[in-house]
C-alpha cells in the first residue's frame, strides 16, 4: 500500500534514521520538458509528458517501512539560469505539488516492494524565463524507517 504524504509534509526534508539496502530502478532518471509554447506560458507551467516510476525493492525484507527521497543533481534547468525549484513534483493522484530541490525531499513512504509514480511540471513566466528546453537529473534514495 502506498501512503500519500499529507499536506502538512510539504517541504519536509528526508532525515530518516538509516539508509537501507534497496534495489531502486526508475524509468526516467532525467526529465526533459518539451519546448514550451505560447499556450504553456499562458497556463504558467508545462507538465512532463509521462509518469516517472521508481521501483522500490528493499533487500532487508518486505515487512519494514521505508521512505523514498528525491533531489535534483543540478541547481538549474539546462543553463538558462532557471532554478531547479521551478520544477514541482507530486505523487500521481495527489493534488499537492511540491518544489524540487538539490537536497533530499520526502517523496513517498511505504512498506515492502512497491512502484512509486510521480508527476513533474515546471513553472513558466513570460517576464522571467527564456524559451528553451528545460531538464533535470533526478536522484532517488531510500531509507529504512
Amino acid at each position: 500500500m502506498l501512503l500519500v504524504i499529507p499536506a502538512a509534509a510539504v517541504g519536509q526534508m528526508c532525515s530518516a534514521s538509516q539508509p537501507g539496502t534497496f534495489n531502486l530502478r526508475t524509468n526516467q532518471p532525467v526529465i526533459a520538458f518539451n519546448q514550451p509554447g505560447v499556450n504553456d506560458f499562458e497556463t504558467g507551467w508545462i507538465e512532463f509528458s509521462q509518469n516517472v516510476q521508481v521501483r522500490v525493492r528493499p533487500n532487508f525484507g518486505g515487512s519494514n517501512q521505508w521512505a523514498l527521497c528525491l533531489r535534483s543533481e543540478d541547481p538549474d534547468l539546462g543553463g538558462y539560469g532557471k532554478a531547479v525549484s521551478d520544477v514541482e513534483f507530486r505523487l500521481t493522484g495527489d493534488a499537492n505539488w511540491r518544489p524540487l530541490d538539490t537536497v533530499d525531499q520526502l517523496a513517498a513512504t511505504g512498506q515492502g516492494n512497491q512502484n512509486v509514480r510521480l508527476r513533474f511540471r515546471v513553472s513558466l513566466s513570460y517576464l522571467l524565463d527564456e524559451p528553451g528546453s528545460y531538464g533535470a537529473l533526478l536522484a532517488f534514495t531510500a531509507y529504512q524507517k
